[in-house]
This record gives C-alpha cells, structure tokens and sequence, in this order.
C-alpha cells in the first residue's frame, strides 16, 4: 500500500547546517499527495520556539518544480516517505486505554524494515479522545524534535491519520508495566524502588525542562524494556506549559490515585503537579496504594480533591524515605520541592545520576522475572494473536470484544438512519453531537503524519551523546540498541528483600485515566 501523504520537515536550528538562505529545493511528488512545509524558529536552542504550518493545496503546481524557501535555512530534514497500515505487520495485542489499543508491530519496509514498534491506535470516542490524541500528538513532535532524546521517554517514529484514525508508532518496550511487576513481587525494596524512582526522574527532568507536565505518572505508565530499565509513557493527559493557553477544565485530567490535590480540584497545572504523583507512586512501591478503591469515580475525585493518604507501616521505613513522602505528598504545591531539590533529599541523595543517565545501572528485575498482566475485563476473552483483535489496529472500529456490553448486544443503535455506513462506521453518536464531521476531523488531523529525522538518511547527531540517546527500533530477538551505550563495567543493583511489614498487599485493579 502506498504511503499517507509525502511531506517534508523544514527545522530552523542554531547549528551551521545543510543548507544556505534561499537554497533551491527540488520537489517531485504524487499529484494526488500533499506537501506540508513544517519551520521552527531555532528550535534546536529555544525549547519555547514557535512553529507554522504551511500547506500547499493544489500539489499539481508543486510538481517537479524549484521551490525557494525563504527562511534562513541551518538544518534541513527531508521526510519523504511516510507510511500506512500496508508498512507494518501487526503482530500482538498488548494492552488498551480509555481510548486506545497497543500492539506489536514490525516494519516491513524501508530502511528500517524488521524493526519492531509499539503501535498506539487511537480510537476516536467523543471529542474528549480527539483532544487526548492531538496534545500527545504534540508533546512527542516536540521530542522528536529536541536535540537531546532521553531514554526515559517515549520517542514518536511515525504519526498516521488513516482511514479517519490516528496512529502513533513509538518506541517498543518488552510489553510489560512497573504494574505488572508490583503484581508479581507485592512489594519492593527500598533500594530496588529507588532505581526505578531514579530513572522515571530523568525523564521526567527532561519534561519538566521542556515545561511539559506530565499529569498521569503512575504504575501502569511506567514501562520495561526488555534488558529491565523503564522509560515513562503515555503523554496523552500531559500539558505544555509553554504553549501559552490557558487550562481549560479538559485539561485537569489524570487517574485519581495518584492525581495532586491541585489538579483533581481544577486550580493549578504545575510541573510540582507530577512530585505528589510521584510521592504515591513510590509509596505504591514499598508499601501499597495509598487509598483504597474507591466504590465509583465520584468518590475517588472527592478523595483526590482532599488530598488524603495513608502509606500504610509508614514509621516502619527509613527516615529518608519518611521525609522523602513528607516532601512530595505536600497538599499545598507550593510547599512541593522541585525536581533539582528532590534529588538533593537524603533519600536520593547518593544516587551517581551520571550512571543512572547513560543505563550503567544493571536492573534489579529482567524481562524474564516479568509477566504481563491483563487488566481483568480482557482475561479469558482473548489471546494476543487473536486476529479479530489484531485487525483493529487499522480498522475504522473498535474490536467487538472492546466494546460495551451495550454496544454488542444492541449495534444498531449506534447507526443512525440518515447517515450512511462508512460515515457511522468512523463517527460515533457522541461526535456527531458534539458537532464533528468526517471533514472537521480531516482539518484537525491534517498534520498529524509524521516520520522521525533518524528515519531520514540526512539526519546528523549533534553529538555523541545524543546518538547514542537515540535508542531505535528492535531488530529480530535483540535490541538495536548501541552497545556503546552500555559500559564495559555494568554495576549491578541486586533484589533487596522488601522491608515493608505489610503482609499482604493492597489490591487494586488497573487505574484508567479520567477527568476530560
């Protein structure tokens, strides 16, 4: 299958580049494709750098044609060849969201044909899902787009706007969550809890730097790759702080356990937001969650509006880790440390960050100490390769095994008399209401297609470290990761029995995140 649309990536950046002012750049495309023109105004050096969009509508006049770019051009990327479902093999099921499914993919063409992905299909519900999927849309372009790429964060490879859905190919982990392993093991140490602490704080550093908040840091967002270190996901609830706009009450969303007082109010979005996050996911860690499941989401907002807690054998832990939850779980953000404060507490206080940085920690936990664990609904209903699951990574509609039990027993209600299948079939009841068609769905995703500069044979590190920082896709059974990355002299962090004197662990089922 032929490729979505062709487009090139234009970025202004404050290196000595490619290309000179007003280059000529040939252009020779598909005369039923468009062309996009991305610029940004340094943004290599300016993380609050503004961009446009220019679109050229009618390509016929752009074909094999000389086309003077006027912006002083330092660093051009062509993008070229962006892809479609025909470029991927769909291989499992992994996992799903409010309004999303993860699968295993693997490329089947192009210079990075073989290599493995994770594929983030979006399902577009309401207009609240189309809102989810454009501001992660836009917090990964400006990863992608940084100069440095932290391991500790998802990387964006590709963006496809198909068949009226949206599609994120990411960076794949081993399938498994921070979840999945507090399942397994109940608890974990405290020097075992501090690693991964460690290394979700490096990603988070590099968020926060970008004035991006995340909003949803909890267990189930906290991913494996397959060699045991973790990289933070899912930016779908994550705002930008830079982009000037004021938060709306759409924006004050994350799940309620671990969710600051602060934002399940609706006052305040704030990176000192994602410390109390913090706070309860550590204390998940050792100890359990910090409330019980509350009997409807109501009650749990009520809970989190509050700010109460309990971290059960508290007085029991050691005194840095004490004033560790005493600093994070402030209900006052104000009173919150940030981010460079609190590595200086006790508890994190001797952590070598530079090793933490460059992966020379060995994982306490590998890949085969872990286990997938499907959330309760899906168990028993399917298997991984199930292929009525896996053709809806591309489909127009959701698997049937994922949708209510209201849906399957009555699908005509969902298919209006005066709209015609194809149309149903990609705008749900709720969108028609809330006044989406199938071409305001086009003008809002008309930019979404995307192809990482890795991707593109002109792309050019700007250092040693962030090519080594740029931890591609997966070939065959090993990762592609540089091994040079890895030092000769790997210190290893063993498994510390817990200390926590809590028997049995607290359950509680997989968080979904609310509040749009």
């Amino acid at each position: 299958m032929e490729s979505v649309v062709n487009r090139f990536l234009v970025v202004v950046g404050s290196e000595q580049g490619l290309n000179t002012a007003g280059e000529m750049i040939p252009i020779s495309v598909p005369s039923d494709k468009d062309i996009g023109w991305k610029a940004s105004e340094d943004y290599l050096s300016n993380d609050t750098a503004k961009y446009q969009e220019l679109l050229f509508e009618d390509v016929t006049e752009l074909e094999s044609m000389q086309v003077t770019l006027h912006t002083p051009l330092l660093c051009v990327w062509a993008m070229v060849g962006a892809v479609g479902p025909g470029d991927f093999d769909v291989r499992r099921f992994i996992g799903r969201g409010c309004y999303s499914i993860v699968y295993e993919v693997v490329k089947t063409s192009g210079s990075d044909s073989s290599s493995r992905y994770a594929l983030k299909r979006f399902f577009l519900e309401n207009g609240s899902s189309v809102k989810c999927v454009l501001r992660e849309r836009h917090i990964l372009e400006r990863l992608a787009l940084e100069s440095f790429q932290s391991p500790f964060l998802p990387m964006l490879f590709y963006g496809i706007w198909y068949n009226y859905s949206a599609s994120f190919i990411l960076r794949e982990g081993s399938g498994c969550d921070l979840y999945d392993l507090l399942c397994q093991v109940g608890y974990l140490s405290e020097a075992n809890a501090r690693f991964y602490l460690s290394e979700i704080i490096c990603g988070l550093e590099h968020l926060h730097s970008l004035n991006i908040v995340h909003l949803d840091i909890k267990p189930e967002n906290i991913l494996f790759y397959k060699d045991g270190h973790v990289f933070v996901s899912d930016l779908d609830r994550s705002f930008d702080l830079s982009s000037g706009k004021k938060p709306t009450l759409d924006d004050f969303t994350g799940t309620p356990l671990f969710m600051a007082p602060e934002i399940a109010r609706g006052e305040k979005i704030d990176v000192r937001s994602d410390i109390w996050s913090l706070g309860a996911l550590v204390a998940e860690m050792v100890a359990g969650p910090i409330r019980s499941d509350a009997e409807d989401t109501a009650k749990d907002f009520q809970r989190a509006r509050t700010g109460s807690y309990t971290i059960r054998g508290l007085k029991s832990f050691s005194k840095p880790l004490q004033s560790f939850f005493a600093a994070c779980l402030q209900r006052a953000y104000t009173q919150r440390p940030y981010l460079k404060d609190l590595k200086k507490l006790r508890f994190l206080k001797f952590v070598d960050w530079q090793k933490v940085i460059t992966l020379s920690l060995q994982p306490p936990y590998t890949n085969s100490d872990l286990h997938h664990r499907l959330a309760k609904e899906d168990r028993g209903k399917i298997t991984s390769t199930d292929q009525r699951v896996l053709l809806g990574a591309f489909s127009p509609t959701k698997p049937v095994h994922f949708k209510s039990h209201q849906k399957k027993k009555n699908p005509d209600t969902q298919t209006p008399h005066d709209r015609n299948n194809n149309e149903a079939d990609v705008l749900c009841e709720a969108l028609v209401q809330e006044g989406y068609t199938l071409e305001t769905l086009d003008e809002e995703f008309k930019s979404f297609n995307f192809v990482h500069p890795c991707l593109d044979n002109m792309f050019k590190a700007d250092d040693g470290l962030r090519q080594l920082s740029l931890i591609d896709g997966q070939k065959g059974d090993e990762p592609v990761r540089a091994k040079s990355l890895m030092p000769d002299a790997v210190e290893n962090v063993k498994k510390v029995a817990p200390s926590s004197p809590v028997r049995h662990r607290r359950p509680r089922k997989r968080g979904i995140s609310v509040g749009d």
